[in-house]
C-alpha cells in the first residue's frame, strides 16, 4: 500500500490559529511533505545534498493487526550507523493537560506541536539512547522490546497500551531507510531538516523545522511565505511517516 497523495496550492495555504495549548508545549514543528521526485528538486534548490545524508534503519513496534496505532500509540527504535541508535515512545495525539506530571519534568520527555498543510496535531515523547548493536540485535529477535526501553517509557506504555498488549509481544515493522541532512537556506531563521523516507513504490520527501514554543507564533505565519520562495509544494499523504511504514512493512515476531 503506498500513500495517496494530492497537491496543495501553496498560494492558497491557509495559515492555521495556534492552539491554546501552545502554552503547554515545549517547540512547535512545521513540515512539508513530497513525492520523492519533487522533493529532490526541493532539497537541491535548498542546497542540501542528499549524498551526504546519514542514514537511518527505522522500525517500529506494533500488534500485527495494528492495535498500538489505533490507540494513538507509537513505538519506534532507530539506528543511524555509527551515530548511534534510540528508543521513542510516543503518544499522537496528546492531551498535554493529561500527562503525567512526573514524567513531563523528566529529561528526555518532549510535547510537541505539528503543523502540518493546514492543521496541528500534538505529540508527547519519551527517548532515550541505545548502542547501535543493541538496535541490531533487537531486529535480529535476539533481545526482547522490554530490554530496550526504561522503566519510565515502560509505564508510559502501560499507561496508554490497550489492555493486555505487552511490551514483549509486539511485532517488528520494518526497517525503513531514512536519508537526514540538517542545515539552513535562504529566507528561513531556523535550522531546516531535510528527510527521505525510501517507502516501497513511494519514498518521500519531508522538509520541516523545530522551533521553540515562544517563536511558533511568528514563526507559524512566517512558514507558507518561506515555501513560496522557494516553489515548495507540499502534498496531501493521508498516512503518517509512522502509519505508511506500519502498512508497507510485514510484521514479524519480535523476539524468539
Amino acid at each position: 500500500m503506498t500513500p495517496e497523495i494530492g497537491q496543495h496550492d501553496n498560494a492558497r495555504y491557509a495559515v492555521p490559529d495556534v492552539p491554546a495549548l501552545l502554552d503547554a508545549c515545549d517547540s512547535v514543528e512545521l513540515k512539508a511533505v513530497m513525492a520523492e521526485a519533487e522533493g529532490r528538486r526541493t532539497a537541491e534548490s535548498l542546497g542540501f545534498d542528499l549524498g551526504k545524508a546519514l542514514t537511518s534503519q527505522v522500525y517500529y513496534l506494533d500488534t500485527p493487526g495494528l492495535a498500538l496505532e489505533a490507540a494513538g500509540l507509537i513505538v519506534r527504535i532507530r539506528r543511524t550507523g555509527d551515530a548511534g541508535a534510540d528508543a521513542t515512545v510516543r503518544i499522537r495525539p496528546a492531551d498535554p493537560a493529561a500527562l503525567d506530571p512526573e514524567l513531563r519534568r523528566r529529561k528526555g520527555f518532549h510535547v510537541e506541536l505539528d503543523m502540518v498543510c493546514d492543521g496541528f496535531v500534538c505529540s508527547a515523547s519519551l527517548k532515550t539512547r541505545l548502542a547501535g548493536a543493541t538496535v541490531q540485535e533487537a531486529a535480529a529477535g535476539r533481545t526482547p522490546p522490554g530490554a530496550l526501553f526504561t522503566p519510565r517509557q515502560r509505564r508510559l506504555f502501560q499507561n496508554y497500551a490497550p489492555h493486555g498488549v505487552p511490551l514483549d509481544g509486539l511485532s517488528l515493522f520494518g526497517p525503513v531507510l531514512v536519508r537526514r541532512l540538517s542545515g539552513t537556506a535562504r529566507g528561513w531563521p531556523h535550522p531546516l531538516a531535510v528527510q527521505l523516507w525510501e517507502f516501497p513504490g513511494e519514498p518521500l520527501l519531508e522538509l520541516s523545522t523545530k522551533i521553540d514554543a515562544a517563536d511558533a507564533a511568528a514563526s507559524v505565519a512566517r512558514w507558507p511565505s518561506f515555501l513560496d520562495l522557494h516553489r515548495v509544494i507540499p502534498r496531501l499523504f493521508r498516512h503518517t511517516k509512522a502509519q505508511t511504514a506500519l502498512r508497507v512493512s510485514a510484521p514479524r515476531p519480535a523476539y524468539g
